[in-house]
């Protein structure tokens, strides 16, 4: 599934999720998330796209602090996305770290 949107996503700071009206049970998830990623030196942001689908990303967060999505890496996580939500399960999703030289 190739979809002409999955490779223009939008990066938003984790609060971008307490705005758009989940229940205090569902923050509390999120919340309990983004904690357990920040004691890995992990931040999480929002990650959504112009259909809807959204996730939650979990990003490296040591230096270098600079992170680039290439196009692909955007159409696999909105493919993963996709998949979470139509199954029903939260879309908590991981960018591992990657050097090239």
């Amino acid at each position: 599934m190739k979809s002409p949107v999955a490779n223009k996503a939008i990066l938003q700071p984790f609060s971008a999720l307490r705005k758009v009206g989940f229940s205090p049970r569902w923050m509390q998830r999120f919340e309990r998330h983004r904690t357990e990623q920040k004691r890995l030196n992990r931040v999480v942001v929002v990650m959504r796209w112009a259909d809807g689908t959204w996730c939650a990303l979990s990003l490296p967060g040591g230096s270098p602090r600079a992170v680039i999505l290439d196009e692909g890496q955007q159409i696999d996580a909105y493919e993963d996305a996709r998949s979470c939500l139509d199954g029903d399960f939260l879309p908590l999703l991981s960018l591992r770290w990657e050097v090239h030289a």
